[in-house]
């Protein structure tokens, strides 16, 4: 017996999902708010369409929260990173945004740690950042987000992770502390902040702060100029060696015009030797007034041992060769006692060598009258 080919579905209409959806649009459109969800949720229970972007389209504000948690549970593990937004989208509209995350960080941990890891992670970077940060905000959810997040002990991984959501979490306006820092991303003496870490944890003045107390060999050099342009006083708590090593302030920084302002207001607010050197190097690079009085101010204030220990001549070269009067009678002299600088040691009541020879000639006479 020959039964024939075996029987095939007709083909599917070109045009079925296009009347599909407005036919589906025009049910919503008809339908209460309340029994959208209820109705799309019998038809994910019968497998009668696959949870798509339509259907996600007309749910974000007509179902309850219970509703929200069984709508995610469709979703499959392959599809939450195309899913996360409008999911975190909802989790901010609708309502209570705290018991909205749990429901999404309860599902996502249900496909396991490696998952979950991974889609928190997506979640403290492009391009989901900018409505994580909206959570972040706020003290609950933050909290929530902190207790989910895997620990970093041992994991490369984790401890990037943590050190994003400090980051975000310090821009929404929630600083972290040293301590916080050091406890969730597990810093150690044998596993410091490196430089890129340090570069992603500087967001603002604070951190700045808090970082270069944690991690000076890198910090300093990646954001003391910006605080010291905001606020000259940070100088005084620096290290010589530090202040010394802010690229912007050194001899070579100083040929740039635009670092000389920060340079002035930081010299007053050192000590005397770092503010000498700092003096040199600006009047050197401006050759302004103000800055020659800066220099000024600051060879006096330092010790005598200090003094002698700097070569104004070798310090400024040709600068101390074409104003070598001024800066002699200026700076150097302004220093010295009066009495060992050239008008002292000439003055009235030291003997000049002129009397001298006089009161011996006249000495000379008297004896030969005698």
């Amino acid at each position: 017996l020959s039964w024939g080919p075996p029987p095939t579905l007709p083909p599917r209409h070109p045009h079925r999902a296009a009347r599909d959806a407005r036919y589906y649009l025009l049910f919503v459109a008809c339908t209460p708010p309340a029994g959208v969800a209820r109705y799309v949720l019998g038809m994910l229970a019968g497998q009668r369409h696959e949870l798509d972007d339509m259907l996600l389209g007309s749910l974000a504000d007509r179902m309850s929260g219970a509703e929200f948690r069984e709508v995610i549970e469709y979703i499959q593990p392959s599809a939450w990173p195309s899913r996360l937004q409008w999911a975190l989208t909802c989790v901010i509209e609708m309502g209570d945004t705290c018991e909205m995350l749990r429901h999404v960080l309860d599902v996502l941990a249900a496909f396991g740690e490696g998952l979950l890891a991974q889609l928190l992670k997506a979640l403290l970077t492009d391009p989901l950042l900018a409505t994580t940060a909206k959570l972040l905000a706020q003290a609950e959810p933050r909290t929530l987000l902190r207790q989910r997040l895997p620990k970093a002990e041992g994991s490369a991984a984790s401890r990037a992770l943590w050190l994003v959501y400090h980051r975000e979490a310090c821009r929404a306006g929630a600083p972290y502390t040293r301590e916080e820092l050091r406890r969730d991303a597990h810093l150690t003496a044998k596993a410091p902040l490196s430089r890129p870490e340090v570069l992603l944890l500087g967001v603002d003045a604070p951190s700045y702060k808090l970082l270069i107390e944690e991690a000076p060999q890198h910090a300093v050099c990646a954001f003391a100029y910006r605080l010291l342009e905001a606020e000259p006083a940070f100088a005084a708590k620096l290290s010589q060696a530090q202040l010394l090593s802010v690229v912007e302030l050194t001899a070579s920084g100083l040929r740039d015009d635009a670092h000389w302002e920060t340079c002035r207001r930081v010299v007053p607010a050192v000590e005397p030797a770092i503010a000498l050197r700092l003096s040199i190097d600006l009047f050197k690079a401006s050759r302004e007034l103000p800055d020659l009085q800066l220099l000024k101010h600051a060879y006096h204030r330092v010790d005598c041992f200090t003094r002698k220990q700097v070569w104004l001549p070798a310090e400024l070269g040709a600068l101390w060769t074409s104003h070598r009067d001024a800066l002699q009678r200026e700076v150097v002299e302004g220093a010295l006692p009066h009495a060992t600088t050239l008008g002292g040691m000439f003055s009235a009541h030291v003997p000049r060598l002129d009397s001298a020879s006089e009161a011996a000639e006249g000495g000379a006479k008297q004896e030969g009258r005698l």
